[in-house]
């Protein structure tokens, strides 16, 4: 069925407003879906927060206490959560969670909003900066990361009791915010280019078993502790937990920490080139701190040929005696009789 939308290409002198035939109602639907999701709730009163907002999705307030998230994925769509009300979805979404109504009625105000005088304006000086596709939920990932809670001064519980990480540690000041607690699970976030992409998911008890999961509709890019001008060396883990236990082990001084979550992706390989591109001038090497056995060592000769122009000198870095840093870092607990709790024999 075909439908008619107001249009403003070809206006004729004065402005006003012209009806032409466009488009059937599944064709319209995409085109609301692509209309820019920043404008139209700038439109309807919301403000960009610039300082929670990135390239890959920007937060949005409204006086009366609405705060959304706005991604855009790689069909050029453009998509919301509300932190508020857990809605989500398109910009039809978006205009019924505001007006109610039904799909119909939000067409009708989509309609009138397209053939505006002021439709085709460009990004106000409230938008930082475009929005770029990304082929992860984003809207969601910040929704969820922004949710979860701050772990204060005792640390992690998981973390302090059975993978012996201080709250010392967990709470450097180059740590901090790079650990939430959600529903009990510790949260590692993970960074590209464009900002906050997704989070690794760790739990576990006393008996050993333990929970491994990354963010629904997250991507992997690098987990990190905050960069200082003072670091000398680039420290490269397999997952977030053994980031923290060679911290607590070795000293955080003079070390920029990162994580690959597991196997290394393309992506991750131009977030890990930017990463070492940015260390300090006096940076002297990379410490590949992966788990010593076959697929610790193959994922370190991958990691080799992404850095092959880099620089640092590139070492392998591998737990002595143990599987991973984590083993190492419990044993050496052990041997020094600095931890009773029998929650540590995992």
């Amino acid at each position: 069925m075909t439908t008619w939308i107001k249009s403003n290409e070809n206006l004729p002198a004065g402005g006003a407003s012209r009806y032409c035939r466009t488009m059937d109602r599944r064709e319209e639907l995409l085109y609301f879906k692509r209309l820019d999701l920043q404008q139209y709730a700038e439109s309807r009163g919301f403000v960009v927060d610039p300082r929670a907002s990135s390239r890959s999705s920007t937060v949005m307030r409204r006086n009366n206490g609405d705060k959304i998230g706005i991604g855009k994925t790689t069909a050029n769509t453009f998509v919301f959560y509300n932190y508020k009300t857990d809605e989500g979805g398109s910009i039809i979404d978006f205009v019924i969670s505001l007006d109610g109504g039904t799909l119909g009625t939000a067409r009708r105000t989509l309609r009138d909003y397209t053939g505006s005088a002021d439709f085709s304006r460009a990004p106000s000086s409230t938008q930082p900066f475009r929005l770029q596709p990304s082929q992860h939920d984003a809207a969601r990932v910040l929704a969820a990361w922004m949710n979860a809670k701050p772990i204060g001064k005792p640390g992690h519980p998981y973390l302090t009791k059975h993978r012996g990480i201080n709250a010392a540690v967990q709470n450097d000041p180059v740590f901090r915010d790079r650990i939430r607690i959600d529903r009990g699970n510790a949260l590692f976030p993970h960074f590209n280019q464009s900002g906050l992409c997704g989070f690794e998911i760790k739990n576990g008890n006393a008996s050993g078993t333990t929970f491994t999961g990354f963010s629904p509709g997250g991507i992997k890019g690098l987990a990190c502790s905050r960069p200082r001008d003072s670091d000398v060396e680039m420290v490269l883990c397999e997952t977030s937990i053994d980031m923290f236990s060679v911290a607590v082990a070795e000293g955080i001084e003079g070390r920029r920490f990162f994580s690959t979550a597991g196997q290394f992706s393309a992506h991750q390989s131009e977030c890990l080139r930017s990463a070492a591109a940015k260390m300090p001038s006096q940076a002297k090497r990379i410490l590949l701190a992966f788990d010593n056995d076959d697929a610790g060592r193959a994922l370190a000769s991958r990691i080799r040929d992404v850095l092959a122009d880099c620089p640092l000198d590139i070492v392998d870095y591998f737990p002595p005696k143990e599987n991973d840093w984590n083993d190492f870092l419990l044993a050496s607990l052990r041997d020094r009789k600095a931890v009773s709790d029998p929650a540590f024999q995992r």
